[in-house]
Parts: structure tokens; C-alpha cells; sequence
């Protein structure tokens, strides 16, 4: 009987590799533990892909991404989105290394095998595969099939299609029908089709010599119609996959040279590349949305998904984006963002690729508001009128919203989440972020001629301005206060430091950095907010999400700050520890556990590289680093 419920248990990522419509996640021992095809935020196609091998004369089948078994080691290769995952049997005179890449102009995911003998006898060789596809997420109705044409399997349901298969002639294979029980026994029936997700196949490696070793390509191919992914194989199998490899390191180091940041230290160098191939990995090249992160939690056991476009965290990519010199990109989002405006002229807290809103908790204003500061942003660096034009219909109708979505008794923005999602009130970050959006509204209407809308939000800005300072600055408590709320007519402040805090300065600039207000409320976010063993900035006091960490994020914002009132040894002492506690791939987590030093949760996390792009762009201009 099939499974009636997928459950996806949450994997932290190494890497991540992909093109402008696959997206894999894959972990440290090479194991690509998702897949998303035909979108990078949806469908995610595999449940599980393992590899084994089986040695004539030695009884026990070796599971390759089996961490018990083997010593792993893994990194991207030339910059480029292909990860050489290399093991060693811990026991046994054994090795393989694997690269895995996605092709630039197919929907093709590549897994080169090199399976190496490191003793002096001579060895005989079998590679198992086995393959759980629940096609476009769903686990019922879904077929396998062996197909002699390529001598592979197909796993697919409707008008969804996914071929597995090798440059070697298959041996074995098995569809359904415990596949995976009979790869532990060795033994695979050859039944060529069922109504099940799962399948089998063998390919017999033959004898390898003293210190030798073979080689296997194994080929997925994504597609529409059974036809059509034949005729993909077709032309694969008649392809140097080794030139096709080639392209892709050439792809990325044109990308690389339209960059504008280029600094001497070789490890800031590799971390600033890192961040422009998750912003392009994770950007819909057609679409523009920007995904968060690649998603881990696709059940929401621990939160509410992370595989989804923010505006807000996508503003801030497509600001660094800027920043770094690929405004084409930027451009890209904010088109995607104006066909995905609410009527009312709000934006949604997150959406899908495509445009329609994703499951969400409610109304965040901070999005809208953010958006309408990017769109500013991105006119600023570029120049470029006829997108400001474009965008002007959205302009309007979210400076409107943002207007009309206001307290009267306050004079504050309106009761909504918070930047963290975490609680409804009126908040500080959220006041500020509206502030931004609307002088960016002005800016924007002053640019094309539109004077009264200008002074319009211009007046309101100051008028929220005014209330900020009236109501979330606290003398008593020397710091600005985390947010506010009505309650049966009493006025209940909280008085909780928060690094969004530092939001009232960058990049919302409602108050100079060296205002006495923010110095004194920046010594308290530092003071409560340093995680006392490792180092880093948590988000805000008594945190409890993940078990309360510093995230890089707020590092990094707290460095910007620093840098911005010329205190300039803190500001590199916060980078720097950024720059420590990225991964061994070179990736930005969100967190970085409180105690181990390790990334504590998502890889990588978009808004995370965004910071690191922006501050070191800060630290260039000052001359900090070189």
C-alpha cells in the first residue's frame, strides 16, 4: 500500500546547485535530499535518491552517502554551481568522488561518478541506485517504468516526467514492489512498470584494477512528455558531457566579470561570489521573484517555511544586487513585485514565484514599505526613467495603502506582524520602514512632475516621523522600544531590544546614525544582544526561535552601523565574524548555533548574503577592506 502522507524531515543544506528552473539541495555527504522542478519553489520531486556499492567477496552492500562508512569532503568547484563531494571508506580501501552540476540550457541534473579501488588487488564492482520520486509532491498515483530505449527508468504522473539513466548499458533493474529491500539483498526482478514511486537499477562495473578506478554518468532529465525527455537522452548520450561541464565553469566566470566587487583577501573574494550565485540561483530568471532560501521545512514542523518570495528579504537582494553591479536583476523583481501588488496596493507578507500568495499569517506592512524604499533604491544607482514610469502605477498605489493603513489615535502604522512574524502590534522597525517607503514615494513623484502626491506623503513621513519620536523613544529607559499596543484603551509599550531597532537608521534613515537616541539604544543592542560564547548578535532578548542565536543578518546590520558613525575597528570585528561563520562551502546560514559555532538552521538564506554584499561594499568605500 502506498503512502498517503509525504513528510519531508527538515536537512540542512551544503550546497545548492541549479538553473533558471531546477534547484537541487544537496548535503555534505552528496546527497541531494530536494529537488524542485518545474520552478525553483515548486514541485519537489524527490523523497529519497541513494547510491551503493556492492564488491564480489565481500558481503555487506555500501551505501554511499552512508556517514558510518565514509570520511566525505566537498566543495564548488572554479565558483561555479558543480560540487566535487570527495570519500574514503573508513575501513575499507575504497574511494569515489562525484560531481554534480545542472545544466545552463536543459532541465538536467548530471552526477558524475569516479568509484576508485585504493588497494593493490584487483577489485569487481556493482552501483546500485535507488530512486523515491513522488512526483509534483504527491505520493499516490504515481508510476515507474523501465524503458529500454534509455535504458533507464521513468518516474512520472500526468504531464510530469523524470528519466533516470546512465552513459553505461544498466544490468538490473526493478520497479516498485520493495525496490529498495531487494537493492539490500542484491537481487533486482526486472519488472518493468508499476503504479508505485519508487524503482531500482544496476550497473555492473566489471573488474577494477590496483589503484584504478571507473567512471559512471548518471542522468536526470525533467520534462512535459515521455517523448520529449527521449528526445533529450537521445541527444545526452551523443554529448561530451566533459565540454558541456566546461560551459558551465565559462558561464559563471562571465557572471563573475560583470561583477564591481573585487578585493585583495581571497576568502572575502570567494564569499563575495558565493553570495552573486545564490542571488542568481535562487532569482527566477523569468519570472523575477527571489526565493528566500531554499525550502527545508516543507511541513512547517519547526516553522513556517522558508521557500517562498518576501518582499522584504528579497528587497534587500535585490538592493546588494545593485550594489554589486547586476541591476538587471534588480529590475527583474521589481517587475515581478508590481504584476504581484494586492489591489488595495498592498503587498502580500510572502508569495510564490508565479505571482499568487503563499500560505502567510497576516498583514506585515514593513513588505509594502520596503518595496517602495527598493524601488527608489534601484532608481537611483540605474537612472534609469523609463523604469521609474513603469513603476509608477505600484508607487501610487502603495504609498495610498500605506497612507490610508494608519492609527489615528497614534498616528502610527496600524497594528500588523512584525519583522520577525512573531507578534501583532504597532512596531518601531515597521513605523520606520513605512517612513522610508513613503519619502521614497515622494522622491519618485517629485522625479516625474507629480508635486502633490509628493507633498502628500512627504507631509504624512513627517507626520510618522513625529510620532516615532513622541511615542517609541523612552527617556526613562534611555532606548527606543521595540513596539506598542492599545489594550481596552491603555497604552502597553514593549520594551524589548530588538536588532530591527537599528532599522531607524539603515537603511530606513528616519534618524542620523550619531543621534544621541540611537547611540545610546545601539549600546543596549549590543550589550543584551552578544551571544557570550561564540560571538554574533541574536535579533532580540529572550529569542527562543531555533533555541535563541546570533544570526548573520543582524551581525552584519549591526556592522553597517558602526561603519556609519566611523567605528570602524567594531565594524570589521562584526564583518569579520561574519566572514568566520560562513560554511565550509562558502554559504551564510541564517543562525549560527549559540554554543557549537555551527550554522544552527536554513542554507543559505538570501538575506544573509545580501548584508554580507552590502557591508562589504560599505567597509570598500572607507577603505577598510582593500
Amino acid at each position: 500500500m502506498q503512502k498517503n502522507l509525504r513528510i519531508s524531515k527538515p536537512t540542512l543544506a551544503s550546497a545548492v546547485i541549479g538553473n533558471r528552473r531546477m534547484l537541487a539541495s544537496m548535503t555534505s555527504n552528496g546527497q541531494i535530499h530536494r529537488l524542485w522542478w518545474p520552478r525553483l519553489d515548486v514541485y519537489q520531486q524527490v523523497e529519497e535518491w541513494n547510491f551503493a556499492i556492492s564488491i564480489e567477496g565481500y558481503t555487506n552492500l555500501l551505501w554511499l552517502h552512508d556517514e558510518t562508512e565514509w570520511d566525505f569532503t566537498q566543495s564548488y568547484l572554479e565558483d561555479s554551481p558543480v560540487v566535487l563531494t570527495n570519500a574514503i571508506h573508513k575501513v575499507l580501501p575504497l574511494g569515489w568522488e562525484l560531481k554534480d552540476f545542472v545544466l545552463i540550457d536543459r532541465d538536467v541534473l548530471v552526477r558524475r561518478w569516479r568509484i576508485k579501488n585504493l588497494s593493490g588487488q584487483t577489485v569487481s564492482l556493482k552501483l546500485w541506485q535507488y530512486s523515491d520520486f513522488a512526483i509534483n509532491d504527491r505520493v499516490r498515483y504515481n508510476t515507474t517504468k523501465y524503458l529500454k530505449y534509455i535504458d533507464g527508468l521513468l518516474h512520472y504522473q500526468a504531464d510530469t516526467v523524470i528519466a533516470l539513466f546512465s552513459n553505461r548499458r544498466a544490468t538490473a533493474f526493478q520497479c516498485g514492489a520493495d525496490a529498495k529491500e531487494h537493492v539490500k539483498a542484491c537481487s533486482l526482478n526486472c519488472k518493468n512498470q508499476d503504479i508505485s514511486s519508487c524503482g531500482a537499477l544496476m550497473w555492473d562495473l566489471g573488474d577494477v584494477g590496483a589503484y584504478g578506478y571507473v567512471d559512471v554518468d548518471i542522468y536526470l532529465v525533467a520534462g512535459n512528455s515521455i517523448d520529449g525527455i527521449l528526445e533529450t537522452a537521445k541527444a545526452l548520450k551523443s554529448e561530451d558531457i566533459s565540454l558541456i561541464e566546461n560551459d558551465i565553469y565559462e558561464h559563471w566566470k562571465k557572471i563573475y566579470e560583470n561583477g564591481c566587487l573585487r578585493v585583495n583577501d581571497e576568502k572575502i573574494n570567494t564569499l563575495c561570489k558565493r553570495s552573486v550565485m545564490v542571488f542568481h540561483l535562487l532569482s527566477h530568471a523569468d519570472l523575477g521573484g527571489i526565493l528566500a532560501a531554499p525550502e527545508v521545512d516543507e511541513d512547517f514542523l519547526y516553522c513556517g517555511g522558508y521557500g517562498f518570495c518576501w518582499g522584504r528579504d528579497a528587497v534587500y537582494v535585490a538592493n546588494a544586487m545593485d550594489v554589486a553591479g547586476y541591476h538587471h536583476i534588480a529590475r527583474k523583481f521589481y517587475s515581478w513585485a508590481a504584476s504581484a501588488q494586492c489591489s488595495d496596493g498592498s503587498w502580500a507578507q510572502r508569495y510564490y514565484l508565479d505571482g499568487s500568495v503563499a500560505p502567510n499569517w497576516g498583514l506585515q506592512i514593513d513588505e509594502t514599505g520596503s518595496i517602495l524604499w527598493g524601488i527608489w533604491e534601484h532608481y537611483e544607482v540605474t537612472h534609469n526613467l523609463e523604469f521609474l514610469h513603469e513603476m509608477w502605477p505600484s508607487i501610487k498605489k502603495g504609498a495610498d495603502f500605506l497612507i490610508s493603513y494608519r492609527d489615528s489615535d497614534t498616528g502610527l502604522p496600524s497594528d500588523c506582524y512584525d519583522i520577525w512574524e512573531e507578534r501583532i502590534g504597532q512596531h518601531t522597525y515597521s513605523a520606520a520602514n513605512v517612513y522610508a517607503g513613503l519619502i521614497s514615494a515622494a522622491k519618485a513623484a517629485k522625479e516625474m512632475g507629480f508635486h502633490e502626491d509628493a507633498e502628500r506623503w512627504n507631509k504624512i513621513a513627517q507626520d510618522i516621523k513625529r510620532a516615532i519620536e513622541k511615542l517609541c523613544w523612552e527617556p526613562g529607559a534611555n532606548h527606543f522600544i521595540r513596539s506598542l499596543k492599545m489594550d481596552n484603551g491603555m497604552l502597553i509599550k514593549d520594551f524589548t531590544i530588538d536588532a530591527s531597532l537599528l532599522g531607524l537608521v539603515y537603511p530606513f534613515g528616519v534618524f542620523e546614525a550619531r543621534d544621541e537616541r540611537m547611540v545610546s539604544t545601539v549600546k543596549l543592542i549590543e550589550a543584551r544582544l552578544w551571544s557570550p560564547k561564540i560571538g554574533g548578535i541574536k535579533r532580540y532578548e529572550n529569542d527562543a526561535y531555533r533555541g535563541g542565536n546570533p544570526w548573520i543578518l543582524t551581525t552584519l546590520w549591526l556592522a553597517y552601523y558602526y561603519a556609519l558613525i566611523d567605528e570602524d575597528d567594531k565594524a570589521k570585528k562584526l564583518f569579520d565574524w561574519a566572514v568566520e561563520h560562513a560554511t565550509s562551502m562558502g554559504l551564510f546560514p541564517e543562525q549560527i548555533h549559540r554554543n557549537t559555532g555551527q550554522p544552527a538552521w536554513v542554507v543559505p538564506l538570501t538575506w544573509s548574503h545580501a548584508m554580507f554584499v552590502m557591508v562589504l561594499k560599505k567597509l570598500m568605500d572607507k577603505g577598510i577592506v582593500k
